[in-house]
């Protein structure tokens, strides 16, 4: 069980976690949808012991978290400047004694020999998303990883995603786009201001939509319609 206890986090006098508790099972995997500004990167970081929260704490299975406890695609990465693709892999230790990196190869199709700063957008995702697989941690989190990607790359990583579920591992994803979520999710979380507000299970994803946007879509198409 991963537990979170009354963790907050602020940045000045803004607060972005507002005194969160909640429990997640073990080898599930979660979608955390919310609108802009909602505090979602921000949990993410949380979770992954880049920010230390201003109060509570976060255990897996009754021990402290730590920076070894996940493995995070973020949604902009850091790569060194002047570094190939396959230099900035062997950065990472490998772990994850499942990791082929010729098969992956196949699938994701980058340049590995070449500058990193020759890569598209969604080249350095996949990138990322490489060294994050090398990475056996019981806990991963994909911070918006469909953004950047085309069609064939988001069903490789949708394949890769339920791949690590069924292996066992904990999961959470952000997306501003919920459809990819509503295929792959066990249960989808929605966070506003700071606070998990509502929790969707499979069976309940079809009142989602309506749940969430059902008032914004009557205001927004009356409203709208007058201004086109």
């Amino acid at each position: 069980m991963i537990k979170i206890n009354n963790v907050s986090v602020s940045f000045g006098k803004k607060i972005v976690l507002d005194k969160i508790n909640v429990d997640f099972t073990i080898g599930k995997l979660y979608g955390i949808v919310g609108f802009n500004g909602a505090g979602k990167t921000t949990f993410f970081n949380t979770l992954s012991c880049g920010i230390k929260p201003d109060s509570g704490d976060i255990t897996l299975n009754d021990e402290k978290i730590s920076n070894a406890t996940s493995g995070y695609l973020e949604t902009n990465n850091f790569f060194y400047s002047g570094i190939t693709g396959n230099e900035y892999l062997k950065i990472f230790h490998q772990s994850n004694d499942g990791f082929n990196l010729p098969i992956l190869q196949e699938y994701m199709k980058l340049p590995l020999d070449s500058l990193i700063e020759t890569y598209s957008s969604g080249m350095k995702k996949k990138l990322a998303l490489l060294a994050v697989l090398k990475q056996d941690r019981p806990v991963y989190l994909f911070d918006e990883p469909f953004n950047g990607l085309d069609l064939e790359t988001n069903k490789v990583l949708e394949i890769i995603i339920l791949a690590l579920r069924d292996k066992g591992k904990t999961i959470f994803i952000s997306s501003h786009i919920v459809d990819p979520l509503f295929h792959i999710c066990d249960e989808i979380m929605f966070l506003e201001n700071g606070r998990f507000i509502k929790s969707f299970h499979k069976n309940e994803f079809h009142t989602m939509e309506e749940e969430l946007f059902g008032k914004l879509k009557e205001d927004a198409k009356i409203v709208i319609s007058k201004s086109i």
